[in-house]
């Protein structure tokens, strides 16, 4: 243990460190703030975009065939419930019990900061930083972290930790993995859900001060999902089946819904997964189809319904087409302006996919296998098998990234 005075010259070091970590928005940008600087390439949040839409237009997976760029095991057990993030030159996966940083090209780790994160961050652009904020959730709240990690000295860690947000510890009882809806961020500022509760909150980026909250559903809801934001709306949904939309700026509750279960259904609501926001309206999966809404008024635009069980997942949305599992047998490719089906493949996982390129993208935590579909067809493009389950992936010039119980993978196209 460092002796009191180490630690206080560790904090006297720590404070002249820590004042050159804010700035003007102006300021200079140091060699650090260059691996975590956004470029065209970053898979920035969960899903990819506030939108929610895993749609990543700019740039690409593997294609035809993969090979194992490199694996890593972090030295802690990853989450593969959570997808990885990246920005710049840096991967970010959440471990049990910490933050870990990996060089994008190798998978060396970079760093770790100790918390017990349960969520995908979020970059946040934060004025009053040099480099962006992650935030990211945990049954205890949420936290703006610095992407550049902040620095040790002598044991202890300074600057990893710039805010932490309101949250309540959960009052009910969690089946499976505990895990937190993932953050989203927007023009600065940071949508999430309240850990353990039904309310909807906006936090400032840079300090993590509340702007507003709402509360979705009512005493029935048993969840809320990741919300989605488009054009200045938060739209965000909840188990057992409300969908709401409120103004970005002011919390203002713009319109909310509950429409009754699918006609024939021995439901009595929806029970509605993470919605995506498009031009063509709202995209929201509920346990057996899916349902577009307009976004300005919550009316349903269209109706597709199948014979699944969907209690996870989530849709994509990518060139006109939704792409969504049924959580029993299938993975559907819907039109989205008709909400007619163009293709059905078995699939029987409530999987997230992931668009870039003309490929979906699929991996599930119980299932050691990755895989790539043909977007116009759904003719199978190449698989790889894995010792453990794997998240969501994400892709960026040409790798795919994925995290598992065991670690992290990075494939590339193979070799001829």
């Amino acid at each position: 243990m460092p002796s009191r005075r180490s630690v206080l010259a560790a904090g006297s070091l720590a404070a002249s460190a820590l004042a050159g970590c804010t700035r003007a928005a102006d300021g200079p940008t140091s060699s650090a703030d260059a691996r975590v600087a956004a470029d065209a390439a970053d898979w920035p949040m969960a899903r990819y975009d506030p939108a929610g839409t895993g749609h990543a237009a700019s740039t690409a997976g593997p294609r035809d065939d993969v090979q194992v760029a490199w694996e890593r095991d972090p030295g802690e057990r990853v989450r593969s419930e959570s997808p990885p993030i990246l920005l710049g030159d840096t991967l970010y996966v959440v471990g049990r019990r910490s933050l870990i940083a990996l060089g994008r090209d190798t998978g060396d780790v970079r760093f770790t900061r100790n918390g017990s994160y349960q969520s995908t961050p979020a970059r946040v652009v934060a004025s009053a930083y040099r480099t962006p904020t992650l935030a990211v959730a945990s049954t205890a709240g949420l936290y703006g972290l610095s992407a550049d990690g902040g620095f040790e000295l002598l044991g202890l860690e300074f600057g990893s930790e710039r805010w932490y947000g309101p949250g309540s510890e959960p009052d009910v009882f969690r089946i499976g993995p505990p895990a937190e809806p993932a953050p989203v961020a927007a023009d600065g500022t940071v949508y999430a859900v309240d850990p353990g509760t039904d309310r909807l909150l906006a936090l400032d980026g840079s300090s993590g001060s509340l702007e507003w909250k709402r509360t979705i559903g009512d005493g029935r809801s048993i969840g809320t999902n990741r919300p989605a934001v488009r054009d200045g709306t938060v739209y965000v949904s909840s188990r057992p089946g409300d969908l709401v939309a409120v103004d970005a700026e002011t919390g203002d509750r713009d319109w909310d819904v509950r429409p009754d279960a699918h006609e024939g259904s021995s439901l009595r609501y929806r029970n509605f997964r993470p919605p995506t926001a498009t031009a063509a309206g709202l995209v929201v999966p509920d346990r057996e189809g899916v349902t577009l809404f307009d976004p300005a008024n919550g009316d349903v635009l269209w109706e597709y319904t199948h014979d699944g069980n969907l209690t996870g997942g989530t849709a994509a949305v990518a060139d006109g087409t939704v792409f969504v599992p049924d959580g029993r047998d299938s993975l559907h490719a819907i039109d989205l302006e008709s909400g007619d089906e163009i293709w059905t493949v078995d699939y029987g996982y409530p999987v997230r996919p992931i668009v870039s390129d003309g490929v979906v993208y699929l991996g599930y935590r119980s299932l050691p296998e990755l895989i790539a579909l043909d977007a116009e067809t759904g003719e199978r493009r190449w698989s790889f098998e894995g010792e453990s389950g794997f998240s969501q992936p994400i892709v960026a010039d040409g790798v795919l990234y994925a995290t598992g119980w065991d670690g992290v993978v990075a494939l590339e196209e193979a070799s001829q």
